[in-house]
C-alpha cells in the first residue's frame, strides 16, 4: 500500500502510516510472524513465564514483553534487559524467527528513508556505545538500528491514551501490527494531539514519535479476534549516556569542573529544541538527508 507522511506546519515529516510493502509474499510473513506470536503466548502460559491473566499497566490490559538494550528504570548503566530463564528462551524464539526479523528490517527500512538524519543520529550514537560497552546485544544486529523491542502478545493489544516518555525525545517509534481482526471495526491507532484515528490492518506499520505523541487504539470487535503487535524504539538514557563520557549525569556533574561541560553539552532548551526539529526532513529535502 501507498505511505503516507503526516507533515507540521513547516512540512516537516513528523509521522509516516507506513502501510505495507508491495511484496506478495509479505502477508504470508506477517501470518507466520503472528503465528510465532501466539505461539509465545501459549507456551509462556502454560510453563508459567507469563501471568494467566493479561498483566495490567498503564499502556493497558495486554501482556508486553521487553528485550533488547536500555537505559533508566534505576539502571546504573546501560545494559541488556534482564528475563527470568523461561521468559528469556520464550522470547529470544520468537526474535530468531526469519519473518519476525523480516518486519523489524522493514520497519528499520521505513527509519532510514523517512527519518535519514534521525537515523544517523541513532547509528551514531550507538556505534560508540556498542563500540565502548561490547557485550550490549540488540535484537537485530545487522538488521535493525533500534536497540530494543517489545513482544506486545495480547491476547488484545489496545493500548490506553499514553506518550512513552523514556524513548528518544525526537525518536521514532515503529509498530507493525499482527494479528486476527477486522480492521475497518476496529484495533485503528488513535493519535490523540492530531485528532486522527486511522485503520491499522495487520502487517501495517507506522512511525510516530511516541514520546511526545499521545497514541492508543480502538478496541477490535468480532468473535475470535485477537491483536498483537511488534515495537521497536530506543532510550534517550542511551544518547545522554554517550554524550555525557559514557556516564550518568551525577557522575558528570561530580567530576571537577564537569559542572560547565554538562551545560555544554545539553545546550539551552530552545537550542535542543531547534537542533531536534533540523533532523526532520521536509518531503523537498528527503532526497538530499
Amino acid at each position: 500500500s501507498t505511505p503516507h507522511a503526516l507533515l507540521d506546519n513547516e512540512d516537516r515529516i513528523i509521522a509516516v502510516l507506513a502501510g505495507k510493502p508491495v511484496d506478495p509474499t509479505w502477508d504470508a510473513a506477517v501470518s507466520n510472524a503472528s503465528a510465532a506470536m501466539l505461539h509465545a503466548r501459549i507456551t509462556g502460559k502454560r510453563n508459567s513465564a507469563f501471568n494467566k491473566d493479561p498483566e495490567s499497566h498503564r499502556r493497558g490490559n495486554f501482556t508486553a514483553i521487553p528485550a533488547g538494550v536500555s537505559y533508566g528504570g534505576g539502571q546504573t548503566q546501560p545494559g541488556n534487559l534482564v528475563l527470568p530463564p523461561k521468559k528469556r528462551e520464550i522470547v529470544d524464539k520468537v526474535l530468531k524467527h526469519n519473518d519476525i526479523k523480516r518486519i523489524a528490517g522493514h520497519q528499520n527500512s521505513n527509519l532510514g528513508f523517512f527519518f535519514p538524519l534521525i537515523y544517523d543520529d541513532y547509528r551514531s550514537h550507538l556505534r560508540r556505545l556498542y563500540e565502548h560497552s561490547p557485550n550490549l546485544c540488540p535484537n537485530f544486529p545487522n538488521i535493525s538500528v533500534y536497540p530494543a523491542c517489545t513482544l506486545n502478545l495480547g491476547p488484545c493489544t489496545l493500548t490506553l491514551d499514553h506518550t512513552d516518555p523514556g524513548n528518544v525525545a525526537y525518536g521514532l517509534c515503529a509498530i507493525t501490527a499482527m494479528g486476527n481482526f477486522e480492521p475497518k471495526k476496529g484495533g485503528h491507532i488513535i493519535l490523540f494531539d492530531l485528532k486522527l484515528v486511522i485503520e491499522f490492518p495487520p502487517g501495517a506499520t507506522v512511525l510516530i514519535p511516541s514520546s511526545v505523541f499521545r497514541h492508543g487504539n480502538t478496541p477490535i470487535v468480532g468473535e475470535g479476534a485477537w491483536r498483537m503487535s511488534l515495537t521497536q524504539y530506543c532510550a534517550g538514557g542511551l544518547f545522554r549516556w554517550v554524550q555525557y563520557g559514557f556516564r550518568t549525569a551525577k557522575s558528570l556533574i561530580l567530576s571537577p569542573g564537569s559542572k560547565e561541560l554538562k551545560k555544554e553539552i545539553d545546550g539551552k532548551p530552545a537550542d535542543r529544541a531547534a537542533r531536534a526539529l533540523a533532523m526532520f526532513s521536509t518531503l523537498e529535502s528527503l532526497a538530499k538527508d
